[in-house]
């Protein structure tokens, strides 16, 4: 029978229920959702992954008055009434309602709706969707690290995680077998983490879980902050890297993409290998950094820059013949590509301009950490030390405001600064 719900004449109701028919091994019984149709008098029982006895049954939802709980009761409590609540969503979500219907609108168990894994995966499937594939590497690499460090304690391979064993002790011990065991650093341990905080944000969001078992924040875990110290070379170390002889062609090419990135208003790598031939014209390069397609997709401005004789040189010695105006200028990437091969296209180019980079910046006596970020960075400080307005450097690299400018300059290293206040200051030396 299939019919419309009506709260009056057709309820239906979702409980909590203590299956007491079989005990199991361990002397508890199975906690179920238990649906019940007022109208055909039937009932469904959903599993879920709790099991208790029934004087912790009764003492977790039916507490006598000024009853404690201690901390596990608190969480296994709240954990089963977000199932309960999860249920009734989808009974009113219904238009029709039958048992039938809702065993199949049930797409996902009970535990699902609790593991951090199934929400890792519903996460990356949605990403991977939208073609963010660099987003959903981090996201990846941030659920595998996890998965290791269960294997590690538990010598087994986990199949869950659940939200209410990522406890602020969990974290720290997490912590340790990165930075210790690992070898990593607190900025890898920050990146992953915070993967799944967001992890954690979009599973109360969708009220699969309580708030209150969130494990971050001022009083509770915090998250190691990432260094990301910027580093930039001066206009005689730009001056050696520019003259320097290329022992090989793929130094010579891995240098001329990094000047071309420097001369190019330090466009990214990402934005570089992406640029079409209808991004350019006579006088400039136009184009959208790949990162604000995405987030600022109502406030879209598009960065201008001016083509010097060296990004033109770059252009003609580099660009494809192929000049269609839906086509890459450079022969790294093809619209033939999925979405992951255009990524791993990317991050190989990008490997092979800072191998080569490095080494020959190492043949010159310069810093052999040198990568093309390094490019970004030494325009943004060349501009200054040239008098150039905080306003020009931050159209110049695309910030949406000039708090992200000042943030950026804030995460110099600070011989850096010191140099720059020296240029800035330097009519004020007798």
């Amino acid at each position: 029978m299939i019919r419309k719900k009506n709260k009056a004449k057709d309820p239906v109701t979702v409980n909590l229920y203590l299956d007491t028919r079989r005990k199991k091994e361990n002397g508890n019984y199975p906690v179920k959702i238990r649906v019940y149709d007022g109208i055909t008098k039937k009932v469904r029982l959903f599993t879920t992954d709790f099991d208790l006895t029934e004087t912790d049954y009764d003492r977790i939802l039916f507490p006598e008055k000024g009853q404690r709980f201690r901390k596990e009761e608190i969480e296994i409590r709240d954990d089963l009434n977000a199932l309960k609540a999860k249920y009734t969503e989808k009974v009113k979500s219904l238009k029709t309602f039958s048992l039938e219907a809702f065993e199949d609108s049930i797409q996902i168990k009970t535990a699902d709706l609790l593991n951090a894994f199934y929400h890792y995966d519903a996460y990356l499937k949605e990403l991977r969707e939208y073609k963010r594939i660099s987003t959903a590497s981090s996201y990846e690499l941030s659920m595998k690290s996890l998965k290791a460090f269960l294997k590690f304690k538990t010598h087994k391979e986990p199949k869950c995680l659940f939200f209410h064993d990522i406890t602020v002790k969990f974290l720290n011990q997490y912590e340790i077998y990165m930075t210790e065991k690992m070898g990593k650093s607190l900025t890898t341990v920050g990146i992953y983490l915070r993967g799944l905080r967001v992890i954690f944000n979009r599973a109360i969001e969708l009220k699969s879980i309580d708030a209150s078992v969130y494990p971050f924040g001022s009083k509770r875990y915090q998250i190691p902050a990432s260094s990301n110290t910027k580093k930039a070379l001066d206009s005689n170390q730009l001056q050696i890297l520019f003259q320097a002889k290329a022992e090989t062609i793929e130094q010579e090419k891995a240098r001329d993409f990094w000047f071309f990135s420097f001369a190019c208003n330090g466009m990214n790598m990402k934005d570089i290998l992406h640029l079409k031939w209808k991004n350019l014209n006579i006088e400039q390069i136009e184009f959208v950094r790949e990162k604000t397609k995405r987030t600022r997709k109502g406030n879209i401005k598009p960065i201008q820059v001016p083509l010097t004789g060296f990004a033109k040189n770059i252009i003609e010695k580099y660009g494809t013949d192929d000049q269609n105006p839906n086509s890459f200028i450079f022969p790294i990437l093809n619209e033939s590509m999925t979405p992951e091969k255009l990524h791993l296209a990317k991050l190989n180019f990008i490997r092979f301009v800072n191998q080569h980079i490095k080494k020959l910046a190492k043949a010159n006596n310069l810093n052999q950490n040198i990568s093309t970020y390094w490019a970004r960075h030494s325009f943004a400080t060349s501009a200054v030390r040239k008098n150039a307005s905080l306003e020009f450097v931050s159209e110049a690299l695309g910030h949406s405001d000039m708090k992200t400018t000042q943030n950026y300059f804030a995460g110099f290293e600070d011989k850096t600064k010191k140099e720059i206040l020296e240029d800035i200051t330097s009519f004020m030396r007798n």
